[in-house]
């Protein structure tokens, strides 16, 4: 409630006369004055036990309505920032007096304020970003619908399923054994925030302070960056036309080898079955962990699939890991591994430190979307047009008579292209992204292996995008 008013302070009024409110902005009159006297009392410019100015006078200056100061003073009131004087005024708060000590770091803050980020659609031609404007929201919204009627208990804590909803262990399991020929029970999967948690989590059950990782070379940073925040020593190992290269070099207390055998990362080699079975029979020997990121394996165009590296295992020395923000959308974070079964508890002991429970609704929406069949369906149609996308962009390449190669087609989110010229691709990557492209350079991917060229992501841009970014990318180069 307003107490009743007096005359304000001459001095408090003359700061005060630095407020300015801007009518054009979203935002309402009475936030903005409530918003620049708190950072005036923050900033040591209002001091504790000062009077304020009346309503009324206030109003008068800022030539608003006195309800307006009213809600502006009233609001700070609430927060603590201002304290109502007997039946007179306001005046600042006596807490406030704590902001007299540190007038410097509020200048400070202020000269650091930078904007606030918005969401952005990918620029022509970042890599694995599926076109979520394929994807079916009206269908997911209406298993979403269902589930939250159906299932009122996901709301509330469900620790007990921290690696994930037993319904959608179920259905990845199945998906995994038909798709993938993945040897597994449902028991066997984790579902995770994605893969980047999955790599992260890994990293810290499986690697321990001083040993080593092999990773192909070039490889996702990603994964690179998990070991390395494990502390562990990577070691790159290259790769050739059959995948990662053997014998491995030798390295100390070497706990695992990470491989993305279906369609290497960033290359696009698909390791060959022999080479398979030999990683398979070192990792044995020497007692390795195999991490199988399968990231796009659903997308070949032109081929069936190799069988997964976890379905040719025997002594399940494989953990096979995978992703639906490649199938359906990245917003979704949802991933899943399939552990051997030493490895499930404590995988679940360290996964319910990082995160007790998962966004059980878009696990339980997730487990209904698979079982419906409309994930499938979905994932035809991305096949089919990102197939398409694949030839139109390779042909208009050709047409425009580009220095670039590409030896790998006919499967992935993404094309590796080789430059035929010797130039910089790093540099020639920088002055593409000054012309609105977002395209890798190939080099950036290794550690000492440097191939020379570009990294192209097809699947998340029509055909109309992918012209007028050839057409720029042709500008870029000349």
């Amino acid at each position: 409630m307003v107490p009743d008013e007096s005359s304000a302070g001459v001095k408090t009024m003359d700061r005060l006369e630095r407020v300015y409110l801007d009518r054009n902005l979203k935002r309402s009159l009475q936030a903005q004055l409530a918003d620049q006297m708190k950072a005036m009392i923050q900033a040591g410019k209002l001091r504790a036990n000062q009077r304020l100015p009346s309503t009324r006078s206030m109003a008068e200056q800022l030539r608003v309505s006195r309800n307006t100061v009213v809600a502006a003073y009233e609001s700070l009131y609430g927060e603590g920032y201002l304290q109502a004087k007997e039946r007179s005024s306001f005046i600042v708060g006596s807490a406030t007096q704590a902001f007299r000590s540190r007038p410097q770091q509020a200048a400070a803050g202020r000269a650091q304020v930078s904007t606030p980020l918005q969401p952005v659609a990918p620029k022509p031609f970042r890599p694995a970003q599926p076109d979520v404007n394929l994807f079916p929201l009206k269908i997911w919204n209406r298993h979403r619908t269902r589930v939250l009627r159906r299932e009122s208990s996901l709301l509330q804590y469900q620790a007990r399923f921290s690696i994930g909803l037993d319904e959608l262990r179920l259905n990845v399991a199945g998906y995994l054994r038909d798709s993938r020929g993945v040897r597994c029970s449902w028991d066997q999967i984790a579902i995770t925030g994605g893969s980047q948690q999955a790599l992260f989590l890994l990293g810290h059950l499986l690697v321990d302070r001083d040993h080593s990782a092999y990773m192909e070379d070039p490889g996702y940073p990603g994964a690179r960056r998990s070991w390395e925040a494990a502390r562990a020593t990577v070691v790159p190992v290259p790769v050739d036309h059959e995948g990662i290269q053997l014998p491995l070099p030798e390295a100390p207390d070497a706990s695992l080898i990470y491989v993305t055998p279906s369609h290497q990362f960033p290359l696009g080699t698909c390791m060959s079955l022999a080479r398979r079975l030999a990683l398979l029979d070192v990792a044995r020997q020497r007692s390795l962990w195999i991490i199988e990121d399968d990231y796009d394996a659903e997308f070949r165009y032109s081929s069936a699939p190799q069988p997964s590296l976890q379905g040719l295992d025997e002594h399940q020395r494989v953990i096979y890991m995978g992703s639906f923000s490649k199938t359906l959308f990245p917003g979704l974070r949802l991933g899943f591994i399939v552990l051997p079964p030493e490895l499930v508890e404590p995988f679940t002991r360290l996964k319910m430190v990082a995160d007790d429970q998962g966004p059980l609704i878009d696990q339980a929406t997730l487990a209904a979307f698979l079982d419906s069949g409309a994930f499938y369906a979905h994932l035809r149609r991305c096949r089919r047009v990102y197939s398409e996308r694949q030839q139109f962009f390779v042909e208009l390449i050709r047409r425009t008579g580009l220095p670039l190669e590409f030896p790998i087609t006919g499967r992935g989110m993404n094309l590796a292209g080789r430059l035929m010229d010797g130039r910089d691709d790093q540099a020639l990557s920088e002055r593409l992204d000054g012309a609105g492209l977002d395209i890798p350079a190939l080099s950036g991917y290794g550690t000492q292996a440097k191939p020379r060229g570009l990294l192209f992501g097809l699947t998340a841009f029509d055909e109309t995008a992918i012209a007028a970014g050839v057409r720029d990318l042709v500008r870029g180069f000349r």
